[in-house]
Parts: structure tokens; sequence; C-alpha cells
């Protein structure tokens, strides 16, 4: 792996790697018992912005210094607006760990939310992303953001500091580099070894002349006697093991970062996708007539279903609040699948149909009514969720989560069906109203 850019930027920007990874380790990964100090004890949140406002800056100045500016993506006509956004969300995620901490039954969401808005943040700060933006190629940013980079520069970190460049001389021929031979290491060590008996020798002579030199000579060495006391050794070992467990989350973010600024274009396009798909396009219109048809009036035989229980006093009205609670979580898990399989459709329709659902006519109003149940589904279950097990039995953060979930499912569908009919970036606003919207709602307390 090449270092193509600003050498001196990639060497001091991997050498820095190591002290992000190190905060990192030390202070948040292994911080639960390991801060001594008073101050820090319990404030894992606090750590946790401070950490971001140095990644953050560190991002920066390494993408700046590179050339990446937001002038040179904007001239890329990639987004952005959005590494903007997405460094207001991590701080906004950070700042509501440092007030409330974790939320009861949120810890792995946050966590999770916090180190993959890191990530996808990167990828938008270096106009990584497949499109240039957000958008229906979110899971393949996802996969190289996670794997491919990483993987595909795991040896750039180690090019950038130990790689050197070949001096030329005024016809252009390599000047050879001069090697230290053992013999000058030898001759070095024995020099500083007789250097300091000589000095020792010659400061037992001066301190019997001057009582004040031989009491700066003490005090000297009572101080070095204790510096190099157990704790001190302790402090040493524990550190070095901080370090060591450290390098590899160094790496991951120095050869993701790195990886990014070191190229000119992302890893993977949308025309190259294009392209390697191109073969797969074979199903004609009518596939799409006999599955999604099949599916909407499966969907029609269960809102029929679920009208006859509403007028019939069975659907939304719970007398206690286990019957709630099992009705709210059964209609929230079935939307999470059904809206899945739907998103499936879509994508298997983008990917194998000689045209997409939104091409035809036809296609199009099939599309229109699937994600119309699907919307209807998203209601039904805010109705359950919200309308009745929240209203009446209260919130906990558990049902907030799902309340939020079931909110942007909502928000989606709605995205999706005006895509249909109107070329609106449906995928990309989808992505940041999730990103915004969790990053605001865990800024309270709850």
């Amino acid at each position: 792996m090449e270092v193509k850019k600003n050498k001196v930027v990639f060497r001091w920007a991997a050498i820095i790697s190591y002290v992000v990874g190190f905060i990192y380790i030390k202070y948040m990964a292994w911080s639960a018992g390991i801060c001594d100090n008073d101050f820090w004890q319990g404030k894992y949140g606090l750590r946790m912005l401070i950490f971001a406002v140095i990644f953050i800056v560190c991002t920066e100045l390494f993408a700046n210094l590179t050339g990446v500016t937001y002038q040179s993506i904007k001239e890329k006509k990639n987004s952005v607006i959005e590494p903007i956004i997405y460094i207001a969300c991590i701080l906004l995620q950070s700042i509501g760990l440092a007030f409330w901490n974790f939320h009861d039954d949120w810890e792995a969401a946050q966590l999770f939310f916090w180190h993959f808005t890191i990530i996808y943040y990167i990828l938008a700060r270096t106009g990584s992303l497949v499109a240039g933006r957000s958008g229906i190629m979110f899971i393949i940013d996802c996969f190289q953001g996670c794997v491919v980079i990483p993987v595909s520069n795991m040896f750039l970190r180690v090019v950038a500091i130990f790689k050197r460049e070949d001096k030329l001389d005024e016809n252009g021929n390599v000047i050879p580099r001069k090697k230290i031979s053992a013999r000058t290491v030898a001759t070095i060590a024995a020099s500083s070894f007789v250097a300091l008996i000589i000095c020792l020798y010659a400061y037992v002579q001066l301190a019997n002349a001057s009582d004040t030199f031989e009491d700066v000579g003490t005090r000297f060495f009572e101080a070095l006697n204790k510096f190099f006391t157990q704790d001190f050794w302790e402090y040493i070992t524990e550190n070095f093991v901080f370090f060591l467990t450290s390098i590899p989350v160094s790496w991951f973010l120095f050869c993701l970062l790195g990886g990014t600024l070191n190229t000119d274009k992302p890893y993977v396009t949308d025309e190259r996708i294009e392209h390697e798909t191109k073969g797969f396009h074979v199903l004609p219109s009518y596939s799409a007539y006999i599955i999604i048809g099949s599916v909407c009036l499966l969907y029609t035989l269960f809102l029929g279903a679920s009208i006859n229980d509403f007028i019939n006093h069975k659907g939304l009205f719970a007398a206690t609040a286990h019957e709630a609670s099992v009705r709210a979580v059964g209609s929230f898990w079935s939307l999470i699948r059904v809206v899945l399989l739907n998103f499936v459709i879509l994508a298997g329709s983008c990917f194998f149909s000689q045209k997409a659902l939104w091409d035809e006519k036809a296609t199009r109003i099939l599309a229109t009514i699937l994600f119309v149940f699907a919307l209807g589904f998203a209601v039904l279950a805010a109705c359950n969720l919200i309308g009745v097990y929240i209203m009446i039995f209260g919130i906990t953060p558990r049902r907030i989560m799902s309340s939020w979930v079931v909110m942007n499912v909502i928000a989606w569908c709605i995205l999706l069906i005006i895509r249909f009919y109107k070329k609106i970036p449906a995928a990309q606003i989808g992505i940041i109203l999730a990103a915004v919207s969790f990053s605001v709602v865990v800024c309270f307390k709850f």
C-alpha cells in the first residue's frame, strides 16, 4: 500500500493514531474501575464526549492537510452538508451521554449508534460513500466502511511511518542512504557508559568540596529513587498493556481514515455496481405482478381481519397491562418483519427486474399499494404501542426505543411512496432523519 499524498502528513497522522487509540482504550473501553481520579469516576459519557471532540478535530485536520477540503468534496458533486450533520449527531449523542450516561435498556443501542455514526461520518467526510451521498447503497457503504477499506489498507500505517523517500542527486540518481553500523552503536554505548562512570567519580569529589553541591546531588538521587518505585513500574506496566490492546483500535481508525484519504475516488462506485449487476436484470414486469400482487392480497386479508377485530373490540382495546403489552410487542415485531419484507422486495426489483418498479405505471401502482399497506401496519402498531400502551400504562426506555423505530418506519414508507412519483432523495432523507432523530432523543432524560 503506497501513500500517494503528503507523506509527512500521513506519517504524523499514523503516529497520532496510536495516541488516539490509547485514549480510547484506557479511558473508554476499560474505564469502569480504572480511572483513579475521583472526577472521572462514573463519568463515562463525559469521556466519550471528550474523545469525540478529539477525534473529530484530528479527522478534520488530517483531511484538510491532505487536500480533502469541503470545497473539494463539493467540486466532486458529493454531499457537503452530510459530514456536518453527522458531526452534529456525534456531538449530540455524546452530550446526551455526558449528561445522563446510558439510558436503561439503551446501552447497546447507544454504543452501536455512536460508533457507527463515527464510521459513517468518516465515509461522508472523505467523499467515500458509494453514490457520494447516503442512499440506497447504504448496506454497501456500511460493509466497505467496516470491512473493505480497513482490510484493503492494513499495511498503510506501517508504510506511512517507516517507508522513506529516496533522495535524488542533480542527475536524478538515488543517493545511497547512510547506514549506522554495529561498530558505531557499540562505540556510542561504550562511550556513554564511560561518561557515566567518570561523572559519578567527579560528583563524589566535588561533593566533598561543596556542601551545597552535595545537597543538590542528594535531592536528585532521592527524587530518582522515588521515581523508580514499585508504583512507577506498575504504572508503566498498566499503560503498556493499554497501549498493546489499543493497537487494533488505532489500526482500524487509521486504515479507514487514511485509506479513504489516500485515494481520489470511493473504493466502490455506483457505476461499478451497476456494471457488475447488469446481467442480473432479467425478470420481466409480470413477475412483479405475481409476487407483489400475491403479497398485497395477503395483506388485504389481514387488514380485513384487523378491522373485524376492531369492530368487535378485539384490536386496540386491552383490559390489562399484560394484554396491552402482548399486543403492542406482537404488532411491533410484525411491523418490522413486514417492512423488511417489503424492502427486500423493492431491493430485489432493483437488482433482478429489467426495469425498476417505479419506471412503469403498472408496477409503480403495485409498489405504491405495497407500501401503503406497510404504512397502514406502521400506523396500527403506533396506535397499539403509543396510543394505548404508553398513554395508559406510561413510558419506559424500551417503549421509547420502540416508538422511535415505529415513527421512522412511518416516515420511510411516506418517503418511498413520494419517491415513486417524484424524484426526491428519499433514502438519503430517511437515513439522515434516523440519525438526527436518534441523536436528539438520547439528549432527553427518561
